[in-house]
């Protein structure tokens, strides 16, 4: 056994304390081991230790803020210790759970106000948001008791861009309008956090940036969007979409589209590639092979190590293709594979949990699953005569099983040559493109699935000297995540409610229901909420020329 599994944090306390003759007098046969008296301490200071992170724990579970040490309250606990102060938590990820009910009682003492619901916005969201007054955004009737009327004389037609009363509310003018950097902002209603990821790819701390609008009465450059502060009519549509305007009773609130999977910089400056999982094809047992593992290969495991402790990052991209070999069994874990997974044979089996593959290729024909995934994002699964396993999953192009047990998925793309005959395939809780071509899985056996078009969000993306607004692709910010502008068939379709596909645990479409419900108790009675992803929230304000 390795000697640094036998020592304990109690365990050296107790033998730096006993007389210098005593651990002079101690024997120590090899270099590094333990002497026999050592060994001895060690074997209470690891009750010691038990005893002490029960403490340490129980100290941390009467609070909602993590406690000095690093340690948080159990997630089982947050309800009980939620009904003591009167809070109805909404959140559905449990880190942010907890950090909703750590600002209930700040929330509820500023009940009303702008701040409060920017930061529940961003708390519940789980991402940076923007919170919009309707009536901010409203043209009024004109009266002798509002601007431009009670304006002081000599300001009138003084060409202030940012102000020029003497135009009538909504006259556009001749100056444009976006965000750009406010060098000496302090708002936090205007504070924009970048997300950032380390040279490992591990998340930091967010820069945080404060905007201010160039002109605010001047021409939107982008209407609609966060920093669009011109004037509108009232939007009377009852129904909010994707495109509502602003209203006096309604508040808009932007939230920053999700990333998925290929977050920016998620592999900070390392290249790692499908050789560095070191595959043993004559290993029977199971291969398990996570960013851990990678790391290891790459030979910078020691450059993780924060306080002593190591710090992995969540997720890996690899390069390159890899073939899993005949007779083995593999399983990953929070990878991203650039490239293609092929099957060797009939007897080679693959298990993926969060991961994200570009092209599956399963070639030959089998009794039981010879890919099992959950939670993760395939661009397109080849072959044609395979059998797959897939539990929230969305494939964006091609399906081509024999086979397929599905559930709770996405299938973007056709589904060209699956048998439904009889019971050889399964599918529940899933969008498919024809529900008409599923025989066996049609809509009078399987009413859980839906052919609803799944709508991904889109975001901006430099092409040539300039930038284009669609979805994104494999590999790209933004790969597979649902837009709010699809159907509560997809959205809520999932066995757990929740969204099908790929980002069922991140909560992404389940963070907005909260969102509602939550402002639905601060705001006031009777106010409308719009929600929505901005895509010129992915983007960092411009810096003023």
């Amino acid at each position: 056994m390795d000697p640094s599994q036998l020592r304990s944090r109690a365990g050296k306390l107790l033998y730096r304390e006993l007389p210098e003759e005593y651990r002079f007098r101690d024997p120590h046969p090899v270099a590094g081991d333990l002497g026999d008296l050592e060994a001895f301490l060690h074997g209470f200071g690891h009750l010691l230790d038990l005893i002490r992170g029960t403490t340490e724990q129980a100290y941390a579970d009467a609070f909602a803020e993590p406690a000095d040490n690093g340690r948080a309250i159990q997630p089982w606990l947050i309800p009980y210790l939620a009904e003591l102060v009167g809070a109805e938590l909404r959140a559905p990820d449990p880190e942010a759970r907890r950090q909703e009910l750590n600002e209930t009682v700040s929330w509820y003492k500023s009940k009303g106000s702008l701040r409060s619901i920017d930061e529940i916005s961003d708390v519940i969201a789980g991402d940076e948001t923007v919170v919009v007054e309707g009536w901010r955004r409203t043209l009024t009737t004109p009266r002798m008791s509002l601007p431009p009327f009670t304006a002081p004389l000599e300001a009138m037609g003084d060409g202030d861009p940012a102000a020029a009363p003497g135009l009538p509310q909504g006259t556009p003018e001749g100056f444009i309008n976006r965000a750009i950097v406010d060098a000496d902002g302090s708002d936090p209603l205007h504070a924009i956090r970048i997300p950032r990821r380390d040279g490992f790819g591990r998340t930091i701390a967010p820069e945080t940036v404060y905007w201010r609008p160039l002109a605010r009465r001047g021409t939107p450059c982008f209407p609609g969007a966060y920093d669009d502060t011109s004037l509108r009519t009232p939007d009377l549509r009852a129904t909010p979409t994707r495109t509502t305007g602003p209203h006096p009773r309604r508040t808009l609130v932007h939230v920053r589209p999700p990333e998925g999977f290929f977050a920016r910089g998620v592999n900070g400056t390392l290249a790692p590639t499908t050789a560095d999982l070191a595959v043993d094809p004559a290993e029977t047992r199971t291969q398990v092979f996570g960013p851990r593992e990678v790391l290891e290969a790459l030979g910078v495991l020691e450059d993780l190590l924060i306080d002593g402790a190591l710090v992995l990052p969540d997720r890996l991209m690899l390069t390159g293709d890899l073939t899993v070999p005949a007779g083995t069994d593999l399983v990953c874990e929070d990878l991203l594979f650039a490239g293609t997974i092929r099957l060797e044979d009939e007897t080679a089996r693959a298990a993926f949990r969060r991961c994200a593959i570009d092209r599956l290729v399963i070639a030959h024909p089998t009794d039981e699953p010879a890919v099992k995934a959950q939670d993760c994002l395939f661009n397109a699964i080849r072959g044609g005569v395979g059998f797959a396993e897939l539990v929230y999953c969305t494939v964006l192009e091609e399906t081509e099983l024999e086979r397929l047990h599905a559930s709770d998925c996405v299938f973007a793309g056709p589904l060209p040559d699956l048998d439904c005959a009889g019971e050889t395939t399964c599918i529940r809780f899933s969008r498919v493109p024809d529900l008409s071509a599923l025989a066996g899985c049609a809509a009078e056996n399987a009413p859980s699935n839906t052919d609803d078009d799944p709508n991904f969000i889109q975001l901006w993306f430099e092409e040539g000297d300039g930038s284009v607004l669609r979805p994104a692709l494999f590999g790209e910010p933004g790969a597979g995540v649902l837009d709010l502008a699809s159907s509560d068939a997809v959205l809520r379709g999932a066995e757990n409610e929740g969204e099908m596909g790929a980002y069922n645990h991140r909560f992404h479409a389940a963070r907005i229901r909260a969102l509602r419900l939550k402002l639905e108790d601060h705001l006031p009675f009777g106010q409308e909420i719009a929600i929505r992803y901005d895509p010129y929230l992915s983007r960092p304000p411009a810096r003023a020329v």
